[in-house]
């Protein structure tokens, strides 16, 4: 899962690695001038404009602009708010103190699986021509998993990455540019991706998203997860991992979920896989709710798999109204587990019966 900047660098502010001193503007943001106006003058100027988004090449895009006063912060904030880079809408602008610097420099940290450990690249050569630069002198970028073969005045600084890196569960943590300022290293940019089968104990990437951190899609998974809950859902994902399955998603209903949200919850789930698991303990949430919506979406779309385990408020209702319409819900994650895998089973003598 990738990681928006600014929460990226409010990471590393916390676990004392200096960055510059900033303010994130969104569209509610900017209504506000008076206040947004006061902020910008004490980050003072000039400063640098960053936009918001997901995917490389900001500034070759025009997604970073350095504005020398009020006026051209303001413009340039409102131009990129309403800019599209590679077809992402920017989520905000990091507005930050401009640091002085000469020199530029670059380094991350990411998993090397036919070494099975962390790896460093680091280059004397940073910013936005890094990939030119390495391509063009391979020798001049140092690569290894040994911190000590990294230049000595780096080593502390890499070490502070290296235990970042590990307590946040990243797959890869990029610092580029970082410089050097007043006896200490400054990170002017950086990248996290979080590993996503990890995501159920970082809650904290969970404030990367728009919809008040209810639904969370994963890179490259399998199986939906939908639940009432954020500890529920949590332990569905951990559960389905043990198990050797990779979730899509992380999709809490909250309490008292109604069949339209239940729908809507499917909906995107389809959007990313072919079949979803429902974890549902109903106390407010009603489970003859969850039963409508999903019978809602069964009757559109009809061969989408649903396993569903489901107790609590009105359960004996909901199941009853689930098997009429040929869904089946079970009392406990084991059963369901049990039922996931026994349909594998049966889908592979399927394959194996065709070919």
């Amino acid at each position: 899962m990738k990681i928006h900047e600014y929460l990226a660098k409010d990471i590393l502010r916390a676990e004392k690695v200096r960055v510059p001193r900033s303010c994130l503007v969104t569209s509610e943001e900017l209504a506000e001038e008076k206040s947004l106006r006061k902020c910008l003058e004490r980050l003072g100027f000039p400063q640098v404009l960053k936009a918001q988004v997901l995917v490389g090449g900001r500034m070759k895009a025009g997604g970073i602009v350095v504005a020398e006063n009020l006026e051209k912060s303001l413009e340039g904030i409102r131009k990129i708010l309403g800019m599209k880079i590679k077809g992402e809408q920017a989520y905000g602008v990091l507005v930050e103190e401009y640091i002085p610097h000469d020199t530029e420099r670059y380094i991350s940290l990411s998993i090397d699986r036919n070494v099975r450990d962390v790896v460093f690249v680091y280059s004397e050569v940073g910013g936005v021509d890094i990939e030119e630069f390495a391509s063009k002198y391979p020798d001049k970028v140092l690569r290894t998993s040994n911190i000590r073969e990294l230049p000595k005045d780096l080593q502390e600084f890499a070490k502070q990455l290296y235990d970042i890196f590990v307590r946040y569960d990243l797959t890869l943590l990029e610092i580029n540019p970082f410089v050097f300022k007043d006896g200490d290293f400054y990170a002017l940019d950086a990248v996290f991706h979080v590993d996503d089968s990890a995501l159920y104990r970082q809650l904290w990437a969970y404030e990367d998203t728009e919809e008040t951190n209810s639904f969370v899609p994963f890179e490259n998974g399998e199986i939906g997860v939908i639940g009432c809950g954020a500890g529920i859902v949590m332990a569905t994902i951990d559960i389905l991992v043990e198990h050797g399955y990779k979730p899509a998603n992380f999709c809490d209903l909250g309490g008292g979920a109604t069949m339209e949200s239940v729908y809507e919850a499917l909906k995107k789930v389809k959007s990313l896989c072919s079949k979803a698991v429902l974890n549902i303990f109903g106390g407010i949430t009603d489970c003859l709710e969850i039963a409508k919506g999903v019978v809602n979406f069964k009757e559109e779309d009809p061969d989408f798999e649903i396993y569903i385990r489901l107790s609590g408020n009105n359960e004996f209702l909901a199941k009853e109204l689930l098997k009429k319409h040929g869904i089946y819900a079970v009392d406990d994650m084991k059963d369901l587990i049990e039922r996931l895998q026994e349909d594998e089973k049966v889908q592979k003598r399927g394959v194996n019966d065709v070919f």
